[in-house]
């Protein structure tokens, strides 16, 4: 039988120097919740992981209701007093009983793979080791905690939150990455000897470490080439920054895929973006969750793709321009100045510069439908909801307060049919 280890995640911390009063691990990331991309890692390595526990605290409540909406079989347990991570850890006790090996990690540290946690876990137990830390070679500052080694090379204890200085000649360190893989019994041996720590007056678990040196138990570390992979939100900077390595990681990705990104420096995209090959996304657009582009489309400059929205293959939305919860299908040209809530725009169809469509009366938003081959003359406002017919075509700085027939005419303020189209146009 394949060994397996049950995955700790911590996220009862109270968030004190991000300054917010939102849980950190639900911080919004491309679209998604911090703590929700080490989740994903941990549920894609089922062959690994037997389960996996989450460790809630402050506002647990709110952090539970969001995780179980979309993880069904995470385990919950309760720090009651929240007075670090060695006593985080501890609370968890009675759920681990049964199992014989234990990954820890922080609910923080968004960018950690699971490719990494694989060839982690294949370490641990290739070692044997009583203790596995995951460790990486920095070169900035950091407040991550500084591994520290005896003169066999081998770890003996964890300095916490250590500010690495840049000196010249010596600009790296190994650091501690805050995940770890143990033996569940000896684990749990180590955490009831660790004492409080005077200055911040929790229990840090890296005391665990030096525990096990002088117990003379096997500890081992195993290093992560891309030191990013470990990092951890603990400042509105971090979560900048972080939020940075994500969005390179999924262009990279959708260029991977036959996507030409001219600018991924100011391209956002969302976890779950789909683009198509051969589109081509221009400078400073911007992509919400649940976006779906088809293939040879051209988006942007300056594009505001907003949630739920869909665009089919061969269509090009220009610059200045919104598109809010909206079905687009192909060949559909909206070049400049113009937005569209709650549309389903047909085949064929021109959005003319300026157009705007007014989806929300004050109290509901409402849909609008256009047919496909139709003309949205520039300066075009169309009042929700509304039906503009195929292949119609509204005049420059129409206001559509009612539905337009299919191949009519309709011009002013309020649009009034000016004719009916001939069948031979």
């Amino acid at each position: 039988m394949e060994k397996k280890v049950a995955a700790v995640v911590l996220a009862a911390g109270r968030s004190k120097r991000v300054n917010t009063t939102l849980p950190k691990v639900l911080f919004e990331l491309a679209g998604r919740p911090l703590i929700f991309y080490i989740l994903d890692a941990l549920f894609s390595l089922k062959r690994w992981i037997e389960e996996v526990i989450v460790i809630l605290g402050n506002q647990r409540e709110n952090v539970e209701g969001v995780i179980s909406k979309e993880f069904k079989d995470v385990r919950f347990c309760y720090q009651k007093e929240l007075n670090g991570t060695a006593k985080a850890v501890e609370s968890a006790k009675e759920l681990l009983e049964e199992r014989e090996n234990v990954l820890i990690l922080c609910g923080d540290t968004p960018l950690i793979t699971a490719s990494t946690l694989r060839g982690f876990i294949r370490f641990f137990f290739k070692e044997k080791s009583d203790c596995a830390i995951l460790t990486s070679v920095i070169k900035k500052d950091t407040d991550l905690g500084r591994i520290c080694r005896d003169q066999e090379r081998r770890v003996k204890e964890i300095v916490e939150k250590v500010e690495v200085k840049k000196e010249e000649g010596k600009g790296k360190v190994e650091v501690n990455s805050g995940i770890y893989c143990f033996k569940r019994e000896k684990l749990f041996q180590g955490l009831s000897q660790i004492k409080v720590n005077r200055k911040k007056n929790e229990f840090f678990l890296t005391d665990i470490v030096k525990i096990f040196y002088n117990w003379r138990y096997k500890i081992s570390s195993w290093e992560v080439d891309d030191w990013r992979e470990i990092l951890g939100v603990n400042t509105q900077n971090d979560f900048s920054f972080v939020g940075k390595c994500l969005n390179e990681r999924l262009l990279n990705n959708l260029m991977k895929k036959g996507v030409r990104i001219i600018d991924p420096s100011t391209t956002f995209v969302s976890f779950n973006t789909k683009i198509g090959r051969d589109s081509v996304i221009y400078p400073f657009t911007y992509i919400e969750r649940n976006v779906s582009i088809g293939k040879n489309c051209r988006i942007g400059p300056f594009a505001h793709l907003r949630e739920d929205t869909v665009i089919g293959d061969n269509t090009h939305i220009g610059n200045f321009t919104e598109v809010n919860r909206c079905r687009l299908k192909r060949n559909v040209r909206m070049k400049h100045f113009s937005y569209l809530g709650d549309v389903t725009v047909g085949d064929k169809v021109n959005i003319g510069a300026g157009t705007v469509v007014a989806n929300y009366d004050g109290k509901k938003k409402h849909k609008t439908f256009i047919g496909e081959k139709a003309f949205v003359g520039s300066g075009t406002v169309i009042v929700a909801p509304c039906k503009v017919g195929k292949e119609a075509i509204t005049g420059a700085g129409s206001v559509v307060t009612k539905d337009v027939r299919t191949k009519s005419v309709v011009v002013g303020v309020p649009a009034r049919m000016l004719r009916k189209r001939e069948e031979k146009e």
